[in-house]
């Protein structure tokens, strides 16, 4: 399956559960319940800080670099 198929079918289902949301809920609700979702929990910049540890910018952009090469040659 191509990646352009994949991000169409997230779309049309992201859009899909949106309109279902809007019809059952209302536009308001609908919206309070998308940005609840959202809300992430705990310390995001505790969960940053011991992810990277020590790391200098440049290590953490040349492994971010390593990253995205090694996902480029999956697809």
């Amino acid at each position: 399956m191509s990646v352009t198929v994949q991000t169409y079918n997230r779309d049309s289902i992201i859009r899909e559960g949106w309109d279902i949301l809007v019809k059952n809920l209302g536009l308001q609700k609908a919206t309070e319940f998308v940005v609840l979702l959202e809300r992430g929990k705990g310390d995001s910049v505790k969960e940053i800080a011991d992810y990277w540890g020590d790391a200098t910018i440049e290590e953490i952009h040349n492994r971010v670099l390593e990253w995205k090469a090694k996902q480029s040659l999956k697809t």
